[in-house]
């Protein structure tokens, strides 16, 4: 790839941000197995979440083969068509082997989809016009673990139109990090796994910025072999930038209202299934209007 296939975009907190116009090739992604469902071992199987009578199969971009998993090294997501973003991100994190690698500042499209499927300009740019940071859904480190090579291709594979939303950038920068490093440092023993989806929650009434409508709502359900337990548990959140929708300021944590909510809260907004966790939520059971404030990672509820 030249230079004259990549064109900058933007500069921001991390650097120039660039936009590469020729989409990877499918061979570019062969050996990636993606996210891994028996991550935990056989007798705690964390299946991708399944999609609900309220999910448009045919809104859901599909591969040759017709299957609809976009597979990264480490991690998957499935894209909307018509919203032009993830419906969801599966990534799984070992904490144990995790390796730190430069970031990677340039943003390509998944040529196993239309590209027209995807965004990386529109509503992406400088925070100075109101324009939006490409949020990725799995973080760029959370799968950047194993080999130095391997982590390597996860971190660059990070940078895909499949794995963004729009987000305001001090919401990008926000407590999700400090919540998976905290369930990180819950899980089980030595051999720190979590396995962590991440979405937003895409309405018909999200308000719509530079012709593309912009989600409110962010979703986040973290799956882990519990320390004090030892059993599969299940923890969700939800983080909404709707008051900076509104308004236009947004100026510290609490006003992006970060919250941990039952799983079912999540399954009912989304239309996802999240089958492989049933009984496994430590909110199981509450009220689907149950809310605890999240102000501080360790306002989490974790498995007694």
């Amino acid at each position: 790839m030249s230079d004259t296939d990549i064109q900058v975009v933007s500069s921001s907190w991390a650097g120039i941000q660039r936009v590469a116009t020729i989409p990877k090739p499918p061979e570019f992604f062969e050996g990636r197995k993606g996210y891994e469902p028996g991550f935990f071992g056989d007798d705690n199987r964390v299946e991708l979440p399944s999609m609900g009578d309220a999910i448009d199969r045919d809104d859901i971009a599909t591969l040759d083969d017709g299957s609809v998993e976009l597979k990264y090294q480490h991690f998957s997501t499935v894209q909307c068509i018509s919203r032009r973003v993830p419906l969801y991100s599966a990534c799984n994190i070992d904490g144990s082997k995790s390796k730190n690698v430069p970031r990677h500042d340039t943003w390509n499209y998944d040529g196993r989809i239309r590209k027209e499927y995807q965004m990386l300009r529109e509503a992406y740019g400088p925070g100075q016009e109101q324009k939006f940071s490409r949020g990725h859904m799995t973080r760029r480190q959370d799968p950047n673990w194993g080999s130095l090579a391997t982590a390597q291709r996860a971190n660059i594979d990070t940078f895909f139109a499949t794995n963004a939303c729009p987000q305001w950038q001090p919401f990008n920068d926000g407590l999700w990090g400090d919540l998976e490093d905290y369930i990180l440092g819950n899980a089980q023993g030595d051999d720190k796994r979590i396995s962590v989806f991440t979405g937003p929650i895409l309405r018909s009434d999200d308000p719509e910025r530079f012709g593309i409508r912009i989600p409110r709502d962010f979703w986040k359900v973290v799956a882990f072999i519990s320390e004090a337990t030892g059993e599969l548990s299940a923890i969700a959140y939800l983080m909404s930038q709707g008051t900076y929708l509104d308004s236009g300021v947004a100026r510290d944590l609490e006003d992006f209202g970060t919250s941990q909510r039952p799983l079912a809260f999540v399954e009912a907004e989304t239309g996802l299934r999240f089958e492989s966790l049933a009984g496994r939520d430590v909110l199981d059971g509450a009220d689907l209007a149950f809310v605890q404030p999240i102000r501080r990672f360790s306002d989490t509820k974790l498995p007694a």
